[in-house]
């Protein structure tokens, strides 16, 4: 849960700060380094690709917040 909550906090200062390339790039970050240690430690199995999940969900929803309340502006 902790976890989470920082990545929601990093998603929010990148939605701030920066665009959606820089989010795709942590993204990926976030996605393999999550899957490298679950494989190596637990193995693969539902749960922790669900966990994986939840952690992408949170940092690209933080993302979402931070680039609404940043003004980002939309391509017309």
């Amino acid at each position: 849960m902790l976890v989470a909550a920082m990545l929601f906090l990093v998603g929010w200062l990148i939605g701030r700060l920066f665009g959606v390339i820089v989010l795709v790039t942590t993204s990926c970050v976030i996605l393999f380094t999550a899957m490298t240690i679950f494989t190596a430690v637990y193995g693969i199995d539902l749960l922790h690709v669900l966990i994986t999940l939840g952690y992408l969900t949170a940092h690209q929803s933080g993302y979402l917040l931070g680039a609404y309340w940043g003004g980002y502006e939309e391509h017309s």
